[in-house]
């Protein structure tokens, strides 16, 4: 089960799929490198995401500012058709306790996630979660990826 899915998160961003594409074009995915890292779809793409990942997600509009840091009046720059998934799902993958008020830090390179956890869960659940014990660790089923891949083109990368 693990080679279903794909981890999106700091800690092993160069791994992930989609990696910052070299254009001035509205990205049609903008990722935000948080310690909660979060994904920007162009609406006529999450809109195809939003009817198969239903479960555990919230879909809401947002808008992605791309003005420089200190914007002078005609510098102001959002863009105002994205959606964002909010993630509701967490499953705990590991033995680790997770530490209330405090950041966890998973080392994801020598971590074994059991994945046999999520064997009872429909997949349906499980299409994209956060993992339970930090929240830095975003999982994206193989086929939520698939989709992206066929319509995305431009990728923005935000770190902050």
């Amino acid at each position: 089960m693990k080679e279903e899915y794909v981890i999106f998160s700091k800690q092993v961003f160069g791994q992930f799929p989609f990696q910052q594409t070299e254009t001035s074009a509205k990205p049609d995915l903008l990722l935000e490198m948080t310690f909660s890292p979060k994904l920007f779809i162009r609406k006529e793409i999450a809109n195809q995401l939003e009817q198969l990942v239903i479960e555990g997600v919230e879909w809401l509009d947002a808008r992605v500012d791309c003005s420089p840091s200190q914007p002078a009046e005609d510098e102001i720059a959002v863009l105002d058709d994205y959606r964002m998934p909010y993630l509701h799902q967490t499953y705990a993958l590991t033995n680790q306790e997770k530490r209330y008020g405090k950041l966890n830090w998973i080392d994801v390179t020598n971590i074994d996630f059991d994945f046999s956890k999520l064997e009872t869960i429909p997949l349906e659940e499980r299409l994209i979660f956060k993992l339970e014990e930090d929240f830095g660790l975003v999982f994206i089923h193989q086929s939520v990826i698939d989709v992206l891949k066929q319509q995305v083109k431009e990728v923005w990368v935000r770190g902050i």
